[in-house]
């Protein structure tokens, strides 16, 4: 084989093989939503909770106990997916279907907030607020 042959053969390879590594990345966009913010919300959720447990471990607030911990990390978690709601509406980069995202964040508030101040309170907020996000997504929609 010549010498341009080989150096032919070697950058059809390397094509080859960068478009099986985009390939394979196109299929993580696809499953994580095709951008790094819902990503990046659940790993400050996870970093929410971790902190939230050791104040309790370290009694660095009298009032945040193990009885409540899960109902401030739940309220944190709603704060921080209203917080992606928003984003993602005003932010063209990152627009995507709200719907889903809305109800989480409604829920993980409601039962945040029940364990806090009960329950008897909150699940009627709870089935409002997915009935609100329901209506919510049909106006608020992507723009391609």
């Amino acid at each position: 084989m010549s010498e341009e042959q080989n150096r032919s053969k070697s950058e059809k390879e390397e094509k080859e093989e960068k478009d099986r590594g985009e390939r394979e990345w196109d299929k993580g966009e696809q499953w994580s939503g095709g951008d790094a913010l819902g990503p990046v919300v659940w790993g400050l959720i996870v970093i929410l909770a971790g902190l939230a447990m050791a104040a309790v471990n370290f009694g660095i607030y009298p009032w945040l106990t193990w009885e409540n911990v899960w109902a401030f990390i739940f309220v944190g978690a709603g704060v921080l997916f209203l917080l992606e709601v928003i984003l993602r509406i005003l932010l063209p980069a990152y627009r995507r279907p709200i719907r889903g995202r809305l109800i989480l964040a409604f829920v993980a508030l409601a039962v945040g907030l029940g364990w806090l101040v009960g329950f008897e309170l909150t699940w009627p907020f709870i089935i409002i607020a997915v009935g609100l996000a329901i209506i919510i997504g049909v106006f608020v929609r992507p723009r391609s």
